[in-house]
């Protein structure tokens, strides 16, 4: 549903999940919005390769262990375009998984902290939601090709 809901806003947008039955039933959801790509990939290990103005970690890393999260770290600071969003969103109530909701999302606003910024943290009963950005490169004509 979050997919749907974000993909008019998107131009390009490239869906993961590892659950191929959670993937029929996302392209069915989006069968009418042709910019959105479904991958049957895990998280950090089959990540895509390339440049994202947003990356959305919704309900994952509480799967993920540490190695893992310092994993996606690298990933994430090679993947997160200069004026970037990461947008963490978890559900902090109580969780068989290996990590807390509170903890997964501290654990990844740790790997990403040398290379964005805090934009916005919420904490509500059910989840939470944090949202960093990568900063713009500095100066005028910076990051463009020499």
């Amino acid at each position: 549903m979050l997919t749907a809901q974000l993909a008019p806003r998107c131009a390009e947008l490239v869906a993961l999940d590892v659950a191929e039955q959670a993937l029929e039933q996302a392209r069915r959801r989006c069968a009418t919005l042709p910019q959105v790509e479904f991958r049957r990939a895990s998280f950090p290990g089959e990540a895509p390769a390339g440049r994202f103005d947003l990356i959305l970690l919704s309900e994952v890393v509480y799967y993920l262990d540490r190695a893992d999260i310092a994993r996606a770290g690298r990933w994430i600071e090679n993947g997160l375009a200069p004026g970037g969003d990461l947008l963490l969103v978890h559900w902090t109530g109580p969780t068989d998984y290996p990590l807390s909701g509170d903890t997964a999302s501290e654990l990844v606003l740790e790997a990403v902290a040398g290379f964005t910024r805090p934009v916005l943290g919420r904490r509500h009963d059910r989840y939470r939601l944090d949202l960093v950005r990568r900063p713009p490169p500095a100066g005028p004509g910076a990051g463009l090709p020499p």
